[in-house]
């Protein structure tokens, strides 16, 4: 990323991510305790798995769900600690073991720690593991009390010190791809690896190019995304509009949902973003909605991102970014963590396109690192 006056949390902690995420890697990967922990349970007849946060962190249970699903009698869902506060046995039935992931990056949150107190009181046999970045949060404090839960600690500069959520985010949806590969993970390492080089150069190479972007007159972002990927697709609307204060307005969808309707937001100061699946079945539907949302002409920008550069000479597209794998890393699991990477970006620089700090961009403090004022009712 370019020179800035300034320095920001948010400008380092996002290029900070690929080496963080090696150490990521390494602290989870030597923690005996995590198989000593999960083996048990998946011997059970049946266990339901449900993947858990708030607001950002809720999006790590959406991106990585569908890698859970890979044992018979096993039943996984991503589901938020704002549903689960409110509606958990709707939801979840209570009569069969429960698994609870819980991700969060303070662990500060009034739903976190509700979620863990209602699956206690509800459910006849439950167990508790909570993934977050500080060690001295509730979540952490809570789960580390119970004789059936384990608190897995990420490396502390997992633990962002700006408002937005960056490197926590993609640190905790590793670690969520570590535990759902757990046991046929002997690839981690070089994955890991391949998918943190390619991030580097991307940061390097494309930022000039997203921050021109940024500073184009637009006031709405929309970002699209198939199966997995709409989950990171959700983590990037909300990432520009929190770093823009709502200045700018984002959106999300899956690429067959967006002409159900949701395509009737594109106007003339739309930037659109692509997060093409490299799955070849996949992004013949893609590429199919791209087509014509180009042939309609509204959007201001339409940006294509890429693990697959034969993909990408199939559109033309006002702007595209090419993470460069070899053909052997472009399937990997782990290539999720790229995909957020320009939305932080872009965010970051409209962010001061606007005159905000994005470190702390709410001006009214209208949003907080921890959100406060939830009361918790019996």
């Amino acid at each position: 990323m370019s020179n800035i006056k300034k320095d920001f949390f948010t400008k380092s902690e996002i290029e900070a991510q690929p080496k963080l995420w090696v150490e990521t890697l390494k602290s989870i990967s030597t923690n005996g305790y995590i198989s000593d922990f999960i083996s048990p349970l998946h011997e059970k007849p049946r266990l339901n798995i449900v993947l858990t946060g708030a607001g950002t962190s809720a999006y790590i249970g959406e991106s990585t769900e569908h890698l859970f699903r890979n044992k018979n009698g096993v039943s996984v869902r991503a589901l938020s600690t704002t549903t689960l506060v409110t509606h958990f046995e709707s939801y979840v039935d209570t009569h069969i073991p429960l698994l609870l992931i819980s991700f969060a990056r303070s662990g500060n949150s009034p739903e976190s720690i509700a979620t863990v107190d209602i699956a206690e009181t509800k459910c006849d046999d439950v167990y508790h593991l909570a993934l977050t970045c500080n060690e001295n949060g509730k979540l952490a404090q809570r789960v580390k009390t119970l004789k059936n839960g384990l608190t897995i600690l990420l490396p502390p500069d997992t633990e962002d010190k700006g408002l937005a959520m960056t490197g926590s985010f993609t640190s905790m949806v590793l670690s969520s791809i570590y535990l759902a590969r757990k046991g046929k993970s002997s690839s981690d390492k070089k994955e890991v690896e391949a998918v943190a080089n390619s991030a580097h150069e991307s940061i390097l190479e494309s930022s000039q190019g997203l921050k021109a972007l940024s500073f184009k007159e637009f006031d709405r972002i929309v970002f699209l995304g198939s199966g997995p990927l709409e989950g990171i697709a959700k983590e990037s609307h909300l990432k520009v509009q929190e770093l823009t204060d709502g200045h700018v307005v984002g959106k999300f969808d899956s690429f067959l949902g967006f002409r159900h309707g949701p395509k009737a937001v594109v106007h003339e100061n739309t930037v659109l973003v692509f997060l093409f699946s490299p799955d070849k079945r996949v992004f013949q539907y893609e590429r199919d909605l791209v087509e014509e949302i180009l042939e309609d002409g509204i959007a201001m920008h339409c940006l294509g991102v890429f693990c697959d550069a034969e993909q990408a000479e199939q559109l033309n597209l006002d702007q595209k970014i090419i993470f460069n794998l070899e053909d052997s890393f472009k399937h990997s699991d782990y290539n999720l963590l790229l995909y957020v990477l320009p939305a932080q970006i872009i965010g970051f620089y409209k962010s001061l396109f606007l005159g905000l700090n994005p470190d702390s961009p709410s001006q009214n403090n209208v949003i907080s690192r921890v959100v406060k004022g939830v009361t918790i009712y019996k």
